[in-house]
């Protein structure tokens, strides 16, 4: 059976996506991660205990948005919600990953250096603040 055909007969609006999609990217993660740090050779057991406790929390926090959403009816799907923010988080991860093992995507060098850039300039703002 052709990969087009398969996801054809796959139903997205299943519920079990919202758990599914963000375990699909912190197991991409993770596994970038990994390579990136072998070629780097900055493997580090208690950065990758750490990242694995995150991704944990991660899925938890999605078990915990689907129960609100579950106990109260609300006109938007928090799980989802939850869901869709994790998903993009683990992209990003996943691109920087890439880039830091030296697969050059540079498009994605872009991306990364404004959304660095945007963090930095968010945190100098907290730092002028405080």
């Amino acid at each position: 059976m052709a990969a087009i055909e398969i996801l054809e007969q796959i139903h997205f609006n299943s519920p079990y996506w919202i758990f599914l999609l963000p375990c699909i990217g912190a197991g991409g993660d993770i596994v970038t991660g990994w390579i990136q740090a072998t070629i780097n050779g900055t493997w580090d057991s208690t950065k990758m205990r750490r990242g694995l406790y995150r991704k944990l929390l991660e899925l938890m926090t999605v078990i915990i948005a689907w129960i609100v959403g579950i106990a109260i009816t609300l006109p938007v799907n928090i799980a989802s919600l939850v869901a869709g923010y994790i998903i993009i988080m683990e992209g990003f991860s996943i691109m920087e990953n890439l880039d830091q093992a030296g697969v050059s995507i540079p498009f994605v060098k872009r991306l990364l250096k404004k959304a660095k850039e945007a963090v930095e300039a968010e945190d100098e703002g907290e730092v002028k603040n405080a």
